[in-house]
């Protein structure tokens, strides 16, 4: 028997997927004019959504995209999804679009927006990962610290993209990007912290990153673990030198990194203050979903 089309909901309508439309003239794919979040439900339980929202509806006064959802429906619809695509543990997608293209698109005739959920399941990193470390490249892309959108998440993602395909043609994992001042950035698809002298470091935001909802989190699970954080410009001896090194977003959670390119992290395994991070946002993951 053919699979059940998974259902999707499309402003204000429940839909399987090949019902599931929106306007030839939606700005979102004209133009690129959209956000998205992505996150990560634990047995049926949305983990941190209120920050995904929250940091949604912020790049939406930024960019003039207004959700006429409210955070409440938006859980309900997503509880909704979850329970009908038969997905406890499910990859979340909410992407946001200024609708349908006005002939000047007018901020103050921003219409409101084009909301899209998804609720699929959810396909982990391999185990082995976790415990051996990955690989990563340094991309020849930079970014750009000085583009307003850089700091947003948003759906002109091309950039991103073509970094993880060539960080993928090497059989890596993930692509690290280096801003025009020659300086650590970010991952196409994560945010990148190292250890080095028993410190975290991690580029601050001005560096030209998205300020990821993990990001965040581990970073406030290293002060309750008493592990000294910092935020501060990292160029590629910082990282070449580290003791360790891993990636963070909401899908992988805390991976660490055993090699960058032909380069090994320490000694290529995942290091104390990795393993301690990982542990905690497991733990933290299991008090706020249970």
């Amino acid at each position: 028997m053919p699979d059940t089309p998974q259902m999707i909901y499309v402003s204000g309508r429940m839909a399987p997927e090949r019902e599931a439309t929106v306007s030839a003239l939606d700005a979102g794919l004209l133009l690129g004019a959209g956000l998205f979040e992505t996150l990560r439900t634990y047995g049926g339980k949305t983990f941190r959504l209120d920050r995904h929202l929250a940091r949604l509806r912020a790049s939406g006064e930024v960019f003039r995209v207004f959700l006429k959802e409210s955070d409440a429906e938006i859980a309900g619809i997503i509880a909704q999804l979850v329970e009908a695509n038969g997905v406890p543990d499910a990859r979340i997608r909410i992407t946001a679009t200024r609708g349908p293209l006005t002939e000047e698109l007018a901020d103050d005739e921003a219409p409101r927006a084009t909301l899209i959920i998804t609720a699929g399941p959810m396909t982990p990193y391999a185990a082995e990962l976790y415990e051996r470390g990955c690989t990563v490249v340094v991309s020849d892309i930079r970014t750009n610290e000085t583009d307003p959108v850089a700091f947003h998440k948003t759906t002109n993602y091309l950039r991103n993209l073509m970094a993880l395909r060539d960080a993928h043609r090497a059989r890596a994992v993930e692509a690290l990007c280096f801003n025009s001042k020659n300086r650590l950035a970010e991952g196409s698809i994560s945010n990148v912290f190292l250890v080095s002298g028993g410190r975290l470091l991690t580029p601050p935001v001005e560096e030209g990153l998205l300020a990821g909802i993990t990001r965040q989190t581990v970073l406030e699970l290293a002060a309750d673990e008493e592990v000294p954080a910092e935020q501060r410009p990292l160029g590629i001896n910082d990282l070449l030198d580290a003791e360790e090194v891993f990636l963070t977003n909401s899908i992988m959670e805390v991976l660490p990194v055993g090699r960058i390119e032909q380069h090994e992290v320490g000694d290529g395994k995942p290091g104390p203050i990795t393993r301690n991070l990982a542990a905690a946002y497991k733990a933290l993951v299991a008090r706020e979903t249970k």
